[in-house]
């Protein structure tokens, strides 16, 4: 199937660029999506202030900071080496800062940025700054440990985002995934966007379906590890893995409720998969769904009043809502022989999927949550799993592609950026995306 594009207005400062009086340029503006035009910016090395001197952690700060806004589809960072300010002569505040000679290369953004070292790790001032009109309104102060630094570029690129587009980035989160990256067992992994993979769980077994809770300090995930498919928690903080309803049968993938009070996941029963919720607190279950298709991949709204699910009741399977009481039920999509896993967008106005047309492999797939046309983001090799960022601004997903599966995330609203999250031999599955780790 085609890929289904739709035109993004370029903010004028983009425009201005092509024109003569490009000095006149500003950098805030509107921007709906990564992939078009980029904003040309500078992210020099961060000033020492003093204190001890750890250039070795203030370099970290700015690589991170560098590579979040290339990440974004939304900037180009500008290759230092052609940047005429010496950042350890020149100033950090409005009044110092030799804007022409950022002019001079292009830039129409600049990350401006000093340090201190200090006893328990270092200090990091870092403000966006406008080159056109020489203005700044986003800016952070960080403090904390020298293992913390790339956090705080994290949190700082998520601001420069915010600065320019009026929402925040998706840096400062995580995203769950499956992996066999160690030994043949499939476990629970996180990635984070200054690269770091970290195992989380060691069933040494197979896991499935990662899902998050709201505050973003537990997953939830299925397990083979007693020999049938269980429910499991494991809280980030303090590493404990428990297991949940255990008295409840088969039960396959989970997924919190905004207030993290309910669950909804997949079970079966007398060979009929139906979609079920669990009361947390009291561990009572009860169904939602009672039909002879198939009801699986649950999926809340953000404001917790619709859910969206797949179910092969109309013959095949297909993207359905409900009330969370299993209530007025609706069809949403009915083009494609084959649309699952659908997920809802933070901001509660699209719903993602994994949807095939024909008998090629699956593509990525949005859709108003309120029905409409779908648009189709992806076009090549197999495409699974969808799961939005906390912006609504991405949709990280697994993509099979010769003998390994990966994750990639491709803006949600065009499909025409898309990067590669992970590498190597390994597959990586079943993607979801954290709350933003504030």
């Amino acid at each position: 199937m085609k890929r289904i594009l739709t035109s993004i207005p370029i903010m004028a400062a983009l425009v201005v660029m092509m024109l003569p009086g490009v000095a006149d340029a500003q950098v805030r503006g509107e921007i709906l999506g990564p992939g078009a035009t980029k904003i040309p910016i500078a992210v020099p090395r961060l000033k020492w202030l003093g204190g001890a001197r750890i250039d070795r952690a203030a370099d970290v700060f700015v690589r991170v900071l560098a590579a979040d806004l290339e990440m974004s589809g939304i900037f180009h960072v500008i290759n230092p080496a052609a940047y005429i300010e010496d950042p350890q002569r020149s100033g950090i505040t409005r009044d110092e800062i030799n804007f022409e000679s950022w002019q001079a290369i292009g830039a129409l953004g600049l990350a401006r940025g000093a340090y201190q070292g200090t006893p328990a790790g270092i200090t990091i001032e870092s403000r966006f700054f406008d080159v056109a009109d020489r203005s700044s309104t986003g800016g952070s102060r960080f403090r904390g440990r020298l293992d913390e630094v790339p956090s705080m570029a994290h949190r700082m690129a998520d601001t420069v985002m915010e600065f320019v587009t009026g929402r925040k980035g998706p840096f400062s989160s995580k995203i769950a995934f499956i992996s066999d990256r160690a030994e043949r067992f499939r476990d629970v992994y996180t990635f984070g966007f200054d690269g770091e993979i970290n195992r989380i769980t060691n069933h040494r077994s197979i896991t499935m379906a990662p899902g998050w809770h709201p505050d973003g300090k537990s997953l939830v995930f299925t397990s083979f590890k007693g020999g049938r498919p269980g429910l499991y928690t494991f809280d980030l903080r303090t590493g404990a893995d428990i297991r949940v309803a255990t008295r409840f049968g088969v039960n396959v993938g989970g997924t919190f409720s905004p207030d993290g009070g309910t669950l909804l996941l997949s079970r079966e029963v007398a060979g009929n998969t139906d979609v079920y919720s669990i009361n947390v607190e009291k561990q009572q279950i009860t169904p939602v769904t009672s039909h002879w298709g198939i009801d699986v991949d649950p999926s809340w709204s953000p404001d917790g009043r619709r859910v969206a699910f797949c179910s092969s009741r109309s013959g095949s399977p297909q993207i359905y809502t409900m009330t969370p009481a299993g209530k007025d039920i609706s069809r949403l999509t009915f083009e494609g022989n084959y649309n699952c896993s659908p997920v809802w967008s933070p901001d509660g106005r699209t719903i993602a999927y994994a949807g095939r047309a024909n008998s090629g492999g699956h593509q990525i797939f949005t859709i108003p949550a309120a029905g409409g046309d779908p648009r189709q983001l992806t076009d090549t090799a197999s495409n699974e799993d969808p799961t939005w960022s906390p912006d609504s601004r991405y949709i990280a997903f697994a993509r099979r592609s010769g003998s390994a599966t990966k994750l990639f995330m491709v803006d949600a609203l065009s499909g025409r950026w898309v990067q590669q999250l992970t590498h190597g031999s390994s597959d990586d599955k079943a993607p979801s995306w954290s709350p933003r780790h504030e």
